[in-house]
């Protein structure tokens, strides 16, 4: 498939191209990191000034190679704006309808399937209490089972399950990663692979758990949304991770 620009900065308001160069960010960077699946997930954002209208790309490009001009513009009802545009997939078409219509407060998703979830998501006890990541995502974490047919009744339980949780895990199968700002859904993907990663190396040694108190857990899940000094919604990271993408080049903004 060739790749060619579907908007120019031109045709578009200063609004949409802001969260489309976000985008095209946000696809780079969870290249760059190894959480891609070739063509494969979905990543979108939400038009500002346009909240009924949403952005993603077309199937066949690869997350490394994403750029402002080339994500699709869909409406509430995951159908493209423009109908000659390319080939989308109709999952990534139905988690827009789903993720944006449910949650208003919601302005970027990741959906991914990285190794590591599906390996914890593939396991009943799913998310453990062994590291410090696991504080940060358990509280806002939710299950699902997987289904491959994504008919009406499978989208009213997705839209239930996801409820007001920030991650959903799909068991057997993959993530979806929320987030206000599209640093927000990059820090909860990010640690989530982390702590996955870091629970499978624990239960590889075979050796007895020392678990968190649950108490402890809570406690500190609190002091986190409270503090001063840390920020937990990728604000603090996002520009290092920004500059990092200009120091490559910086295409993603055309």
């Amino acid at each position: 498939m060739t790749i060619t620009p579907i908007e120019t900065q031109a045709t578009c308001s200063d609004a949409e191209w802001a969260a489309r160069v976000d985008l095209a960010a946000l696809y780079r960077l969870v290249a760059h990191y190894g959480m891609s699946d070739l063509a494969n997930g979905a990543i979108a954002a939400r038009v500002p000034d346009q909240p009924d209208c949403t952005l993603t790309h077309p199937y066949g490009l690869f997350w490394e190679e994403a750029r402002a001009s080339d994500f699709v513009k869909i409406d509430a009802d995951g159908r493209p704006v423009d109908p000659d545009v390319p080939w989308l997939n109709d999952g990534a078409q139905n988690l827009n309808k789903w993720i944006f219509g449910s949650r208003p407060e919601v302005n970027f998703f990741i959906h991914g399937h990285e190794e590591e979830v599906m390996a914890v998501g593939s396991i009943e006890e799913g998310l453990i209490p062994l590291n410090q990541p696991a504080i940060y995502l358990d509280h806002i974490t939710g299950y699902i089972e997987y289904e491959f047919d994504e008919d009406d009744a499978f989208a009213a339980h997705f839209v239930d399950r996801l409820a007001d949780n920030q991650i959903l895990i799909s068991r057997n199968h993959g993530y979806y990663a929320l987030g206000e700002t599209a640093a927000a859904a990059f820090f909860r993907a990010y640690f989530l692979r982390q702590t996955c990663s870091t629970q499978i190396k624990t239960l590889s040694m075979g050796r007895e758990l020392h678990l968190m108190d649950a108490q402890k857990v809570a406690r500190y899940q609190d002091q986190m949304g409270k503090s001063e000094h840390y920020n937990y919604n990728g604000e603090t990271e996002w520009p290092g991770l920004i500059r990092m993408l200009d120091r490559a080049g910086g295409d993603y903004k055309e």
